[in-house]
């Protein structure tokens, strides 16, 4: 391959990663300046800045060696910068990838975890919303349970706060309710028993904790809860998204 051949397709790769960053993140400050749904999932586009930005500095700092050395005879260290390109490219590429949304993320949240809280992968907005529609059904003890306090609990460190999330819900809609939440964020470490028992973050609407055995055998008893229609309502707009 010559010089020049050589020189456009590493420009071409350059500009392509740009590109097609540009277009994403393009939509998102368009939707915003329309007072449109921005769709920003923090838990995922902060990862895959970090992940850009290494791979364009890679990408950035062979260039120029890659293209002085291809005037010269070839080396292992002209070989070796070329390598170095290509997994700069390949990283930042790799973001847009389903396995680092859906794999790759989860699993290093995982790994990276050492405080107590549900890890939830949830935008505020979406929060916010949740709250909202919870509050428009009644099933959340309004007097005892702010938005900050909703989002305390479901998103700070455990012992970090003193926030509850008091709902107005019976053992069985509760049960019903964590099922549709893990359903609709998967990309979180919550477990049953966290959420009703080890968190100590939610409240029956008397105020005292959820009976974890009772919470836990719900479905058995309870099927269907006297609020799954709701439920299913206000989690509707949550699925697939």
């Amino acid at each position: 391959m010559n010089d020049s051949v050589s020189k456009y397709v590493l420009l071409l790769c350059i500009a392509y990663a740009y590109i097609r960053l540009l277009v994403t993140y393009i939509r998102f400050f368009a939707r915003y300046m329309f007072n449109e749904r921005v769709g920003w999932d923090k838990y995922i586009e902060r990862p895959r800045l970090l992940f850009y930005g290494i791979g364009l500095l890679l990408m950035h700092t062979t260039y120029s060696k890659i293209i002085k050395d291809s005037q010269e005879s070839l080396s292992v260290y002209s070989i070796l910068n070329l390598v170095v390109f290509v997994q700069g490219f390949v990283f930042s590429q790799i973001t847009w990838s389903k396995m680092f949304k859906g794999v790759f993320i989860p699993s290093i949240k995982k790994k990276l975890r050492s405080s107590k809280n549900f890890n939830i992968s949830a935008s505020k907005s979406h929060l916010d919303r949740l709250y909202d529609e919870l509050v428009r059904y009644e099933m959340l003890r309004l007097e005892r349970t702010t938005r900050e306090d909703f989002l305390n609990a479901l998103t700070n460190n455990w012992n970090a706060h003193e926030s509850k999330i008091h709902f107005n819900l019976d053992s069985p809609s509760a049960r019903e309710f964590y099922e549709f939440f893990t359903a609709s964020f998967p990309n979180n470490s919550m477990t049953l028993k966290d959420f009703f028992e080890t968190s100590n973050v939610i409240r029956r609407p008397d105020g005292k904790p959820y009976n974890y055995s009772t919470i836990k055998n719900a479905p058995i008893r309870t099927p269907v809860s006297k609020r799954n229609g709701d439920l299913q309502v206000v989690f509707l707009s949550f699925q697939n998204q």
